[in-house]
């Protein structure tokens, strides 16, 4: 049962929190010990074996469609120009950025977190659990998108942009 009022139709390509890249593979009713609702099944692409189901009335939560092909090549065509933030975002606003879809903010974290992870190494440090995980998160939404604009795996997108958010300053 699909309504025309729905943003999303089944096989396309969003992005979702810190899940990244999802396929929508099924909109239909289903009932989690309350009223039947109306939900979005998603897959995402670096884990089919996961299902999010996000109900249709709260759609929002989707951050929007992955892009073309194009964009994504104009994406990676500003990675060499990317600095790295600063300063790591405070810890308050990283789920905000990763949900946003501003992939050059997304791009700067990762180039300024593993920045930040090659500087404390020299000092036989790494980064705290923290900016691990949110350096895990940013990389998959990141490269989870480039990867479905693409239509690349995870790993080949890794290694191919690696070089570009990788570098010394």
């Amino acid at each position: 049962m699909v309504n025309e009022m729905e943003k999303y139709q089944i096989g396309d390509y969003v992005l979702y929190g810190v899940s990244g890249a999802c396929k929508v593979t099924e909109i239909g009713t289903l009932s989690f010990g309350g009223p039947d609702k109306i939900y979005y099944s998603l897959k995402p692409v670096y884990d089919e074996r996961s299902t999010i189901y996000v109900p249709v009335l709260k759609e929002d939560e989707i951050s929007r469609k992955v892009v073309s092909r194009e964009k994504a090549e104009e994406i990676v065509g500003t990675l060499k120009g990317i600095k790295p933030a600063e300063v790591i975002p405070e810890k308050e606003t990283w789920d905000a950025t990763l949900k946003s879809g501003n992939q050059e903010e997304v791009a700067r974290m990762i180039v300024g977190l593993r920045t930040l992870r090659r500087e404390n190494r020299k000092n036989h440090k790494g980064l705290n659990i923290a900016e691990e995980r949110l350096l895990r998160d940013a990389e998959r939404v990141f490269f989870s998108e480039m990867a479905t604009a693409f239509e690349m795996s995870m790993e080949e997108v890794v290694q191919n942009l690696s070089i570009s958010l990788d570098r010394e300053e």
